[in-house]
Order: structure tokens, then sequence, then C-alpha cells
């Protein structure tokens, strides 16, 4: 059978582990042309819409870091939206189209009608509600294309926001594969030259967190505890000195001084903690997954079962790091 699209233009399927397990993803979207028109208040009106529609698919967002161009997400999605409640239907259902005029296809008034009325037709509109639940595509597609119709109807514009689709990497759900990744993230504004404090960025989870007061209650705390018996206030001073330990960020071109040459006889050609995650950086957004040996060997194998009968080329699997991450990457 012959492909309707070329075998050079066919895209790779997206990294994933399988249905009904929940999977944990850093994605990445830009807007069209790398146009910087995301002002601070059109940050903040993408973060309220970020969370809402979150709420509605049942994903939860980790971390997050809003750029004047482009946005970074940590988050995670449930295998399937499991067996909902006509009261919890509802309550997703009016995060997302609680606003809607009566007279569109999905306002509550249609959504509480259909419900109500039970038969075919409640379990036509549940089936609908739920298709658009605990899918990484589903999620992305409902969260840009909002946000495109708030942007182009402020600004009397027509036509595509973002840059193509949006990459992701699929995450292993582990503390340290967690605390890389929400730390590349975190440290966005500051790589950009935007802030020299990661906490001093509104725009960001970390930033959000300690501009509001409640740092204690990121949610990334109680996935990269060492200890459970640990406060959040101890974890977050010690992923701060991560942060910091992460922030090194060698710029391409630049002249070797005599002092770095010192250092690095008198390392003995060691790389510093800094340097090693200063590496990372290409993978974090180019690579198809991040976690231990294990887990990226294991989605390598199901890889080449499933897709390099096609022609894709093998992915790669590749240590990045010192403290037992590996990636792959099988992109073109």
């Amino acid at each position: 059978m012959k492909y309707l699209i070329p075998k050079k233009s066919r895209r790779l399927p997206r990294a994933g582990v399988g249905r009904g397990v929940r999977t944990v993803h850093h994605v990445v979207s830009r807007v069209c042309g790398q146009d910087f028109l995301l002002t601070d208040v059109e940050k903040e009106t993408f973060r309220k819409l970020l969370f809402r529609v979150a709420g509605f698919c049942g994903v939860e967002v980790i971390t997050y870091a809003l750029l004047d161009n482009h946005f970074h997400l940590l988050i995670e999605v449930p295998g399937g939206p499991g067996e909902l409640r006509d009261e919890v239907l509802l309550e997703r259902a009016r995060l997302l189209y609680g606003n809607e005029r009566k007279g569109q296809p999905l306002s509550m008034a249609r959504i509480e009608a259909a419900l109500r009325a039970g038969g075919e037709v409640g379990v036509a509109m549940r089936a609908l509600l739920m298709g658009r639940m605990a899918s990484l595509p589903m999620f992305m597609k409902i969260l840009k294309q909002r946000y495109s119709i708030v942007f182009n109807r402020k600004y009397d514009r027509v036509g595509t926001l973002w840059e193509g689709r949006f990459r992701s990497v699929l995450v292993e759900s582990t503390r340290v594969a967690l605390r890389a990744v929400a730390a590349y993230i975190d440290l966005n504004p500051v790589r950009a030259g935007v802030v020299d404090d990661p906490k001093d960025y509104r725009w960001s989870g970390y930033g959000a967190a300690a501009g509001g007061g409640t740092l204690t209650a990121y949610p990334l705390w109680t996935r990269i505890s060492e200890n459970r018996a640990d406060s959040p206030k101890v974890v977050a001073a010690r992923y701060r000195e991560y942060l910091f330990v992460s922030a090194v960020d060698p710029r391409k071109g630049q002249t070797v001084s005599a002092e770095a040459v010192a250092q690095v006889r008198a390392a003995g050609g060691h790389l510093s903690a800094g340097q090693l995650l200063g590496c990372r950086l290409r993978y974090m957004t180019q690579g198809a997954v991040i976690g231990s040996k294990a887990f990226v060997e294991e989605w390598a194998r199901k890889r080449r079962e499933n897709v390099d009968s096609r022609g894709h080329p093998p992915a790669v699997v590749a240590e990045f790091s010192g403290d037992g991450l590996y990636a792959a990457s099988g992109r073109r």
C-alpha cells in the first residue's frame, strides 16, 4: 500500500509508553516566526488559560515558563479520563465552556441539557467531552487554539499564532529526571537574560511560587523529595542550590581564557557538575525521551518494533549526565 504522504515528509510518532499509563512530558511551542508577541499581559492571560485547560483535561502542570516568543511546560498526562460522575464532568466542563455563548455547540446549557436527557444524547455528549481529556495532543490543541482565538480577537489579527506542531520529550517520572527537566524550564528566563535569579521571573512555576509567597506549595517538591519526611522548605532549599549549579551555560564562540585553562588543568580535565548539567540542554527539547538507562532502552526497543520498519532511523541512546540520566533521540 502506498503512502499518501511522501516518505521523507512522514512524521515520527511521538514518544509514549502505551495507553493506560500516566506519562510526564516536557513540551515546547514557539510563536510563528519566533516573533516576540507575548507581553506580560499576554503571558498572564495564557497562564490562566493553561490551568483552566489542564483542569478540564485532567493534566497536572508540574512547572512551566512563559517567554516572549515561546513556552515550556512540564506536565503529567493521565493514561485515561477514568469514570467520571456527571457532577465531576460538569465541573470540569465549566472550566472550559462556562463562558461560551448559548448558541455554541458546547455551551454549558447544551452540555447540561444533554446529560440530563440521558439516553443516546447523554452518552454522545459524555463521549465527546471525555474524548478531549487525558490526551497530550488534545490538551495542546485546545490550549493553543483557544489562546490563538483570544490573541487574534484582541489584536484584530487572523491566521496561525504558533509555529508548526509542538515538540515534546517523554520524561521518566523519577526524582532525578524530573528535577533535571524542571530546572531547565525554571532557568529559561535566566538563560534568556531576562532575570539573574529564577525566583524573580513571575511567569514560571518557580517564580510564581516564590513571588506568591507559596514556595512551599510548589507541586514539584513532592516529586523530587529524597525523603518523605523532609519538609517542603528543605526540599525547596536543595532545589534552589541545584538551580544555581544548573545555571552554567557556556556560550558558543567564546574565547577560552587563561583562567579557564588553569581551572581545567586543576580539575584534571574532569567536567564540573555545572558543566555536565550544561551539556544536557540540547536533549531537553531535541530529544525524544529522558530517564534511567533501563527506561530509555525499553522505549528504544519498543520504537524499533513499532516504527523502524517504516524506514525511520534507529534511536540513539546515550548517557548525558553524571547522575545516571540517559536520553534517546531518533528524530531527523
